[in-house]
């Protein structure tokens, strides 16, 4: 593959985007943002504390959280189809609100049927109604403001939903030593605020225009700066994964053939491997950290607070360093940070002269604050390997990342089950070792190769 040249002109424009998109918070601000903050203080705030806690009070199964999580995680997937429906159907308002709905009667039935089977279907309609919000939720910026905004737009509505995660981690380490159900109900009551919000100043439907007149939904990724939206925050999902607005589409998986043999193909694989290898890890974290390191599910959550609220600025941080040093160099770096704090869960298995509180509090936060570098480095080298376009290459990252998160808390399940909470930082350093040795590649496979600015 040709060696990409640096692009000085391109480094600063990621900044400048963000600096004006700042400057100028009314012009690019909805009312209904406020909706996706909500949804972001529900699904990425409260649901990856207590979610885990409640099934496990509920089935006394470790088994049973890996299975309700995974199943979780798998509605996730179904955001394409929603894109679908709102091309076929044109109710893009109706369906935004009713993926609110249905995320809020998930939880409802979650709490309400007492069966391992209904916990999977409930689960699976919390996925599949958070995922259906953030892909309508993109889907009105792209398809009613013009192109030039979209950008800023997209930024400010990721950086409402990242606020909604710290807040809603926060109210989690408010409840998660008292009564998990009425925390769960009052989530609920949160995604129905989220619909009465999520219907203020919504754009009104255009008029009918010919075929292939409007921005087709499932491609809008091909005509947006990757490098520039990357200092703006994603909405960390419990199991580390970024549901950005890139969604699987049918361009990146005609073009999965090309991949193979390519660069390209080796970083898609050391990226699977990477979510695979994490994935049991964010389902289980409250019960793990408390069980094995003596850290409360309340600290563990304010934890996780703190660092997503760090992880904030790192996004603009990494986007520096990626035109830096280049993307490459910066995700094997994310990868040996997470290897790091995956080392520092384990040690107190191997040896009790250790405290481990302190290394399950350290590692925790240093395996967290690792997902900005990965996200913003792992979504530019992704596209710049590319052999076809950056829309589809980034559109089977983001479907590697989340059918990995699936299927890796899944196959955990029967592990932690068997053999206990030490298969999970143990696990993980395999899969992580695994993705370094794929992640490695030529100086030209990153970026920009490193250059002192």
């Amino acid at each position: 593959m040709e060696k990409l040249k640096p692009d000085k002109s391109r480094r600063g424009e990621p900044i400048a985007l963000a600096l004006r998109t700042l400057a100028a918070p009314r012009r690019y601000i909805r009312p209904w943002y406020v909706a996706y903050l909500l949804l972001g203080m529900v699904t990425a705030g409260l649901l990856p504390v207590l979610l885990p806690l409640t099934i496990e009070a509920y089935s006394h199964s470790l088994a049973t959280v890996a299975y309700v999580l995974g199943a979780y995680n798998f509605g996730l997937l179904t955001s394409p189809l929603w894109g679908l429906a709102a091309e076929r159907s044109k109710a893009d308002r109706p369906l935004f609100l009713g993926a609110f709905l249905l995320a809020g009667a998930g939880i409802a039935a979650l709490l309400l049927l007492r069966s391992a089977p209904a916990w999977l279907i409930a689960a699976f309609g919390i996925g599949a109604g958070s995922g259906g919000a953030a892909t309508l939720a993109t889907l009105f910026i792209v398809e009613f403001a013009p192109r030039t905004e979209w950008e800023p737009r997209i930024g400010w509505l990721q950086s409402f939903n990242a606020a909604g995660q710290v807040l809603g981690l926060m109210a989690a380490a408010a409840v998660s030593h008292g009564e998990f159900t009425a925390a769960l109900w009052v989530s609920v009551a949160i995604l129905g605020a989220a619909m009465a919000v999520g219907g203020i100043g919504l754009p009104q439907p255009l008029p009918a225009q010919p075929r292939g007149a409007r921005a087709p939904h499932l491609h809008v990724h091909t005509h947006l700066d990757i490098r520039a939206l990357a200092v703006f925050p994603k909405l960390s999902l419990p199991s580390g994964v970024g549901l950005h607005f890139y969604h699987l589409n049918l361009q990146g998986l005609r073009g999965l053939p090309k991949a193979i043999g390519t660069p390209f193909g080796r970083f898609l694989l050391s990226w699977f491997v990477l979510a695979f290898a994490v994935a049991a890890f964010f389902s289980y974290f409250p019960l793990m950290l408390a069980a094995g390191y003596g850290i409360s599910a309340r600290s563990s959550a304010m934890i996780y607070a703190v660092t997503a609220a760090v992880g904030i600025a790192l996004y603009v941080l990494t986007s520096r360093l990626t035109a830096r040093y280049g993307a490459g160099s910066i995700y094997r770096a994310a990868l040996l940070l997470r290897i790091l704090g995956f080392a520092l869960l384990l040690a107190p298995f191997l040896t009790v002269r250790i405290n481990p509180g302190e290394c399950g509090a350290v590692g925790f936060a240093i395996i967290v604050i690792a997902w900005p570098l990965l996200s913003v480095a792992g979504t530019d080298l992704g596209a710049s390997l590319t052999p076809f376009s950056e829309g589809a290459a980034v559109g089977l990252l983001n479907a590697a990342l989340a059918l990995a998160t699936a299927v890796g808390i899944v196959a955990s399940g029967p592990l932690v089950q068997r053999w206990g909470y030490v298969t999970i930082p143990a696990t993980a350093l395999v899969g992580l070792a695994l993705s370094v040795f794929l992640g490695r590649s030529p100086p030209a496979a990153g970026s920009s190769p490193p250059t002192r600015v």
